[in-house]
């Protein structure tokens, strides 16, 4: 297991250059975790396009193909998604299984297929403009204070100013 400056020093490489070393990147903050499942959008226009999506090895693969079906390529929109809410409110944004009474029943259906029972998405802003977002679903319920978020937090500053 690498140590979160590590974590953070890969995922911020793998966004300048997505290339083969993504895949382990999603992998290790999994394990690091102990995440179900991972994603990271980049906008295109009026889209989140998925660049990796990494599922804990226990998740069933049509439960992960489902979601990637779903979830590729999605429409800025679908506001009852997290990854979506988070890249339109420009702020984080944590959904759990009882999503749905908070507008975000999309983010709960996928939080049960996957054996979560929380997630949180954070938008990429760069230059006051949401390039991407970053989101991890966990069983465990965590908050702003926990080792995950701060991590996520740290990573997603790192890429605020790469170009």
């Amino acid at each position: 297991m690498q140590s979160t400056q590590q974590l953070i020093s890969q995922f911020s490489d793998f966004w300048i250059r997505p290339d083969d070393s993504t895949r382990s990147v999603m992998r290790e903050f999994l394990d690091t975790f102990n995440a179900r499942a991972a994603g990271c959008w980049q906008r295109e226009g009026d889209e989140l396009v998925c660049l990796e999506f990494a599922a804990a090895d226990d998740m069933p693969v049509e439960v992960q193909r489902g979601f990637l079906d779903v979830m590729r390529r999605v429409s800025l929109s679908r506001v009852e998604l997290g990854c979506v809410r988070a890249a339109a409110e420009m702020r984080p944004v944590v959904a759990r299984e009882d999503a749905a009474q908070r507008g975000l029943s999309g983010s709960a259906s996928w939080l049960e297929r996957f054996g979560a029972g929380q997630s949180l998405a954070i938008p990429i802003v760069r230059n006051g403009e949401v390039v991407g977002v970053f989101a991890v679903a966990t069983a465990d319920r965590f908050d702003e204070s926990s080792v995950i978020w701060q991590t996520m937090a740290s990573m997603i500053e790192a890429l605020s100013g790469v170009v």
